[in-house]
């Protein structure tokens, strides 16, 4: 029997199909094949039933300032980026997520076809502590291969350079044990600083490619650029030539970073280098403050325009604007509503926007669902340094609160008594109007306007 006779019955009546399978048993008892190639039979019919991205979309490959898939289409992969693997448990938030729970929870109930591995180089990271932080991210890898997702291995540090044969070895290693494994791809330098030279990035990534490729693995590359990757013109001006396959890295958080970083990266695209946005935050550049959601969505539009892959940072339950989850959360998953921060609602919804192409990006996101049933009641103990407010929506649970004052927008806190609320860092100015926004555990969003708060 042979494999298109297989394929064939998945569309057959279920009579058929009972005799099919009986048949298919004896004729896989009787054959000479090997258990395991009668296994490997076995598994290519279940992957034609149930795709993965990576059995979708196969090997990446670079070309022009595109990346495509096997079939020389272009890909778009979502997804997010895990912490510094260094930190975590009795030294903070991050390690412990470093699990294939969390892989799986993010890959099917997150709609995630990616995920990075960020791994620590320093301080008291992979310098200090090699074999720890490897397995770390080797638990991530292989959880992301068996899930048949994609996965970055991220060498997460701002002067990898200056650590050039400690790279070196790690790509190499990393090279020999996922050579050509299509879910792996490989991103050798994280951030390079603002006084940082592209020469000197360039010089450090040739050598780590040129230990990659010695190992006869083709994975995509992903090269940091200048300015905490977001001096893409450089590398456009100036791309690397020796080797094929590369892509440049691009960095944004949507407090600090608007028009004129994407004027840098539609020039290296017009140049004809391919991005990857590897990491970017909702916030400010820092990790916390600064929630700009509707920032994010003109960026998010615009990777979407341009098939650019993304990673959000981070998944991890610090206690920033950053973080995915509420430092309450489990460290397992799956995640419930009340234990996702502002931008981790966000963030999630919009992996799911994706949910009917996997892996694919070529769905429109759409916003949240609306519902018109959020009921909202501004609390009478409001004055200029205290927002609060009550929310519901019937039959759902309310997941985050932001009040918009101004230009600036607060994520709110949900506090013992039942309501959302915040002490601003400045006083609300007399007669202005609050915004307040919520969304629900089923992606509902409801705004209101306050009346003008008082002096």
């Amino acid at each position: 029997m042979n494999e298109r006779s297989l394929l064939d019955g998945l569309t057959t009546p279920a009579w058929q199909i009972g005799l099919g399978l009986a048949f298919l048993q004896a004729t896989l008892a009787g054959c000479v094949a090997s258990s395991d190639e009668s296994a490997e039979l076995v598994d290519e019919v279940a992957l034609a039933a149930n795709p993965t991205p990576v059995s979708q979309h196969g090997a990446l490959q670079v070309v022009g300032n595109r990346i495509k898939d096997q079939h020389g289409s272009d890909v778009q992969l979502r997804g997010m980026s895990l912490f510094w693997s260094q930190w975590g448990q009795t030294g903070g938030p991050g390690n412990e997520f470093y699990k294939a729970s969390v892989v799986n929870t993010l890959a099917d109930g997150w709609n995630a076809n990616l995920v990075r591995a960020a791994l620590g180089v320093e301080p008291d990271g992979y310098l200090v502590n090699p074999t720890a932080e490897e397995n770390r991210v080797r638990t991530v890898v292989d959880a992301a291969i068996a899930k048949g997702i994609y996965v970055i291995i991220d060498w997460h540090d701002h002067a990898a350079h200056q650590h050039t044969q400690q790279a070196r070895d790690f790509f190499g290693r990393m090279a020999r044990a996922y050579r050509n494994t299509p879910n792996v791809i490989f991103e050798i330098f994280n951030e390079p600083l603002n006084y940082h030279a592209w020469t000197d990035v360039k010089a450090y990534a040739e050598t780590v490619i040129g230990a990659i490729r010695a190992e006869g693995a083709n994975n995509l590359v992903v090269v940091g650029t200048p300015t905490w990757s977001q001096d893409v013109n450089l590398a456009a001006d100036n791309p690397i030539t020796q080797y094929a396959n590369i892509a440049y890295t691009l960095h944004f958080y949507a407090g600090t970073h608007g028009s004129s970083l994407r004027q840098k990266a539609t020039y290296a695209l017009n140049k004809g280098v391919a991005l990857f946005v590897t990491e970017w935050g909702t916030c400010d550049a820092s990790g916390n403050g600064g929630l700009n959601l509707a920032e994010s969505q003109v960026w998010i539009d615009y990777m979407n325009t341009n098939k650019l892959s993304w990673a959000n940072w981070s998944l991890n339950r610090k206690q920033e604007t950053a973080s995915a989850l509420l430092p309450h959360a489990n460290t397992t998953g799956p995640w419930i509503g009340s234990e996702l921060t502002t931008s981790g609602a966000f963030v999630k919804q919009k992996l799911l926007d994706g949910s009917g192409n996997p892996g694919g990006g070529d769905d429109d996101d759409e916003e949240p669902t609306p519902s018109p049933l959020f009921q909202f009641s501004v609390s009478p103990n409001i004055n200029p340094w205290w927002i609060q407010v009550a929310v519901s929506n019937p039959g759902r649970v309310i997941t985050s609160v932001t009040a918009k004052v101004g230009n600036a927008t607060y994520p709110l806190v949900l506090q013992s008594w039942g309501e959302w609320a915040i002490s601003p860092p400045s006083a609300v100015p007399a007669g202005t109007q609050v915004i307040f926004t919520a969304t629900d555990d089923q992606g509902g969003v409801g705004t209101f306007s306050s009346q003008p708060w008082p002096g």
